[in-house]
């Protein structure tokens, strides 16, 4: 059984090629700009590291002076009851 086409379909046929365009490398920012303008991945984590524990030290030192609070109040009216 034969497949391939023999006679061509329309008589006016011609083939064109076409040049194959090469796609440009993406270009990758050099590092040194992140540091520049302040939005380098490691310079963010850092940030969110650093505000992140001065929040959970800010809230330590909160519970701290409550409970000092509580003991100084709660204690001098528990001698009183004895």
């Amino acid at each position: 059984m034969k497949t391939a086409l023999t006679n061509p379909v329309n008589a006016n046929q011609t083939t064109q090629t076409s040049q194959l365009i090469t796609a440009s490398p993406t270009l990758v920012e050099n590092p040194s700009t992140w540091m520049r303008n302040g939005d380098s991945p490691g310079e963010i984590i850092l940030a969110v590291a650093i505000v992140t524990s001065v929040s959970i030290a800010g809230i330590a030192s909160v519970i701290v002076a409550i409970t000092g609070l509580v003991k100084v109040l709660v204690h001098p009216t528990r001698e009183k009851n004895k």
